[in-house]
Order: C-alpha cells, then sequence, then structure tokens
C-alpha cells in the first residue's frame, strides 16, 4: 500500500502520541516498545513477510503494551513477584490496548499482533489459550521478540541476563513458546541487529 507523505507523518505522530502517554504511565516502556519493533521486523523480513505486513506488524509491536496506560503505575513498577490477583490485572493490558488502537483505521490490521502477543505455540498463553498456527503470524513474532528484550533489559519483576543465556532462552523455547520457524528467523538476524539501546 502507498502511503503519501502527510499521511505517514500524520500516522507517525499518532504513534509518538500513544508511545509518549505510554512512557509517561510506565517509565521506559517507550524504549522497549522500539526495540521489539527493531527485533520483530527483522525477524519478520527474515520470514518473508510482505511489505504491507512488515508495516503492520510494526505498528503492532510498538504498540502491543500500550494498554499499559489504563494499569496503575505502582503495579508497573512493582519490585519482585506479583500476586495472582495483580497478575491479573496485568493480563488485562493486551485487552486495554486493542480497545486505545481500535478507534484509528490505520491500527485496525494490527489488533490481532496486539491482542494475542502472549499466547503461546504450546497452548499455554493467554488471553484465548491459542496454539500453533492459531496465533497470528505477528503475534508469534512480537511475543517471542518481547521475551529476548525482557531478558535482556529487565523488569520491575525480573533482573536483566546475557546476550548468550537469553539466546539459549530463546532456543529452548521453540517448540514450546515460539514458532520454531519464528525462533530460526530471529537467530539468523539477531546477531547484525543493532537494537535501540536501554535509557
Amino acid at each position: 500500500m502507498e502511503i503519501d507523505n502527510e499521511t505517514r507523518k500524520s500516522r507517525n505522530e499518532t504513534l509518538r502520541a500513544l508511545l509518549a502517554a505510554l512512557d509517561l504511565n510506565a517509565p521506559g516502556e517507550r524504549m522497549h516498545a522500539e526495540r521489539v519493533a527493531v527485533y520483530s521486523v527483522a525477524t519478520g523480513e527474515e520470514l518473508g513477510l510482505s511489505e504491507d505486513d512488515l508495516l503492520i506488524l510494526r505498528y503492532a509491536a510498538l504498540l502491543h503494551d500500550v494498554g499499559k496506560t489504563k494499569l496503575d503505575g505502582g503495579l508497573l513498577s512493582k519490585v519482585g513477584q506479583l500476586s495472582e490477583a495483580e497478575l491479573d490485572v496485568l493480563r488485562r493490558h493486551a485487552e486495554y490496548s486493542v480497545k486505545l488502537v481500535e478507534s484509528y483505521d490505520f491500527l485496525q490490521p494490527a489488533i490481532p499482533g496486539i491482542q494475542s502477543h502472549h499466547e503461546r505455540w504450546n497452548g499455554a498463553g493467554y488471553p484465548s489459550g491459542l496454539r500453533g498456527d492459531e496465533i497470528p503470524v505477528a503475534a508469534q513474532i512480537i511475543g517471542m521478540c518481547e521475551a529476548f528484550d525482557v531478558m535482556m533489559n529487565g523488569a520491575a519483576w525480573k533482573s536483566s541476563t546475557t546476550r548468550e543465556i537469553a539466546l539459549e532462552e530463546i532456543q529452548r523455547g521453540s517448540g514450546l513458546e515460539w514458532n520454531p520457524a519464528v525462533v530460526e528467523a530471529f537467530l539468523k538476524v539477531e546477531r547484525i541487529i543493532q537494537p535501540i539501546g536501554s535509557e
């Protein structure tokens, strides 16, 4: 799909505004989203996705966690293990993300990737327990790339680890948490990606 400069500029302003709101409520989340987008688009390109699908994947990856603007900042920054009740609240962020983007026509195709990025290849994810190819390809890619980024950069509830350990974890999850084809594509491109650094 051809996008003129004015449309591209308007869409980028919308993305920046949504990410700025996210970062206000959850500092560091914008950089996380941008890193996940870099990893996701590179992986999607290696998998042979079309230009149109790569653009939609970029939108979904940037906005996969934007629903965290609707959550209590104290919960998002809480250090250590979360209770089951807190986890239940946190897991609603994908639903809130969809609600935030669904009013934008150009983001409609990104909704499946946003909504299902916590589904897992073996059916153990959420919110719907999808498994295998039931999971939209964009969501398969974003979910794996997000996991890698959290391992590499940490989160309030998880310490960061080394690149070697993170890559071992991703490989260990191939066929269980992640589509093996997505893992293989990611491993091919990861070593040449220069993602945006941590803040």
